[in-house]
């Protein structure tokens, strides 16, 4: 049975490795590595908890996946900045760094939230992100958030089928990606 929470400081490490577990390359150098760990996990779980979850299989006590967001870009974007932006100089990142934090600002608009979701491999397919997903969805509403958006590699198609099916519409693209949004 899938159980469904809120994040806790104790959830950190199983995240961590679903999150190292769906890289797309598990070999990248430590200091990349040090970037997208913070960037996609440490900055949620240090300001976030409120507004992430983990997906429990409670017949195993194992923990199969996560979403992670953010209910405004604007106080991400100052957290992130004063929490994380010198370090992600030192590391190498300081362009991918604004690119990256910067991207939500165009649609923050209509879409305030963000968020990042995993599933470990093996427990793919089986509807635990649909789960997480609308956990995600109903907490934003209730808390009056009024646009939830993500960005999206065209190359995952398997991700892309996902969102599509869960309501999530391209409102931009470029080469690369697509910015998918969902109106709450």
């Amino acid at each position: 049975m899938i159980e469904v929470r809120k994040i806790t400081d104790q959830d950190l490490e199983d995240i961590r490795l679903i999150n190292q577990l769906n890289s797309s390359n598990p070999n990248k150098p430590q200091n990349e590595k040090e970037f997208c760990l913070y960037f996609y996990v440490e900055y949620y779980a240090k300001f976030e908890k409120e507004n992430s979850f983990i997906a429990i299989d409670t017949d195993k006590n194992e923990t199969v996946g996560y979403i992670l967001a953010s209910k405004d870009y604007r106080q991400y974007i100052s957290n992130i900045e004063n929490d994380f932006k010198e370090r992600a100089s030192e590391l190498g990142f300081e362009e991918r760094f604004f690119l990256e934090t910067h991207c939500f600002e165009l649609y923050g608009k209509d879409y305030p939230a963000h968020f990042h979701i995993d599933v470990k491999p093996g427990y793919q397919h089986e509807g635990i992100g649909t789960i997480l997903l609308k956990t995600e969805i109903k907490h934003m509403k209730d808390n009056g958030v009024k646009g939830l958006m993500l960005i999206v590699g065209k190359n995952k198609e398997s991700g892309n089928k996902f969102y599509e099916k869960n309501g999530f519409k391209v409102i931009d693209s470029n080469d690369l990606c697509y910015v998918r949004g969902i109106r709450l």
